[in-house]
């Protein structure tokens, strides 16, 4: 994901190394993997949409009248423009921005929850200039700010697997943080890319209790139906996902697994109109997938329909706020 044009499914990179994590672990809660935390895996909720909060193009108060959402992802947690191990929002506001903090804030009035996303698609990475320990404090940073122990990592870019995993193990020990693993889908028969594979390969080697976002955009479709396709790449995916966490049945499977598609036109592949998120919602229902997100509700208007791809609208026709109310419904 990115914060100027939505999510591109990038080739993701990822160096395997060993991982820390304890075997002797505890079981998982839920039906996701099992969980080394010593504290209880709290369950991130089922619907919260992306948010670009740096921008301030979202009016989030707004959004819940017309919708009664009320939880967002919030993206993205970067390293400091001097590429150093501070957390910061986009990679230019300090992680306790006042500004970003109000907006926070009117996520709390509403009774919602936030979810804190780190990385995207673009910027320098926490996970690439910290060590684990200073991984795991920059996270925990960021989550105390926004008052939050939902923790999203979405990685598209070239990661070392031992450093996030070993981090990641610290902050679900210490306070019971839900983790989703957030990735580009490789193509619509394809599933995750082979280095995709190999991170939640190494979140299963390190116990950790995770979910699985699938980044269902961006990518070439082999028909026309363009929710026919977000279906079949999210089956791809959860045969990757079973792969992996082979010991589970296909109903944990699906219920560790969610979705996130990019609203309106991308940069390769659909558009996702509202007629696709229907089928795809559908689908989700069907299977039971634990959860549904999307890029972003900063783009879920019609302020621009010329299919163009903009941060700020869907570039397709549509009424304010119709995917987010589409969503809204969705219960898991």
């Amino acid at each position: 994901m990115r914060l100027t044009c939505g999510l591109a499914a990038a080739a993701l990179l990822v160096t395997v190394a060993g991982c820390s994590g304890d075997s002797d672990s505890d079981s998982g809660s839920g039906t996701s993997a099992t969980a080394t935390a010593s504290a209880t895996v709290t369950t991130a909720p089922v619907v919260a949409p992306y948010v670009d909060i740096v921008s301030g193009t979202a009016d989030i108060t707004a959004i819940h009248t017309a919708t009664g959402q009320a939880d967002f992802t919030a993206a993205f947690v970067l390293a400091d423009s001097a590429k150093t191990c501070t957390p910061t929002w986009g990679g230019t506001a300090a992680i306790d921005d006042s500004t970003i903090a109000a907006a926070i804030a009117k996520i709390t009035a509403i009774s919602g929850d936030v979810i804190v996303s780190t990385g995207g698609e673009t910027g320098t990475y926490l996970e690439n200039v910290c060590s684990a320990d200073e991984l795991a404090a920059a996270y925990e940073k960021a989550l105390d700010v926004a008052g939050s122990n939902y923790l999203d990592v979405d990685i598209e870019q070239t990661v070392t697997a031992a450093t996030i995993m070993t981090a990641l193990s610290t902050v679900q020990k210490a306070r019971g943080t839900a983790i989703t693993l957030t990735l580009p889908v490789g193509g619509e028969s394809v599933g995750l890319t082979d280095t995709a594979i190999a991170l939640l390969q190494s979140a299963e080697d390190a116990g950790l209790d995770v979910t699985v976002n699938a980044m269902i955009m961006n990518f070439t479709g082999t028909g026309s139906d363009w929710g026919a396709a977000l279906t079949t790449a999210t089956e791809s995916v959860k045969a990757d996902v079973a792969g992996v966490w082979s010991d589970l049945t296909d109903t944990e499977v699906y219920a560790m697994l969610g979705v996130t598609p990019m609203i309106g036109a991308n940069g390769l592949g659909g558009p996702t109109t509202v007629a696709n998120a229907k089928t795809l919602l559908t689908y989700a229902k069907e299977k039971g997938l634990g959860f549904v997100r999307f890029w972003s509700v900063n783009r879920d208007n019609g302020d621009c329909t010329d299919g163009s791809v903009s941060s700020k609208c869907s570039g397709i026709s549509q009424t304010d706020y119709a995917f987010t109310d589409l969503f809204a419904d969705y219960t898991g």
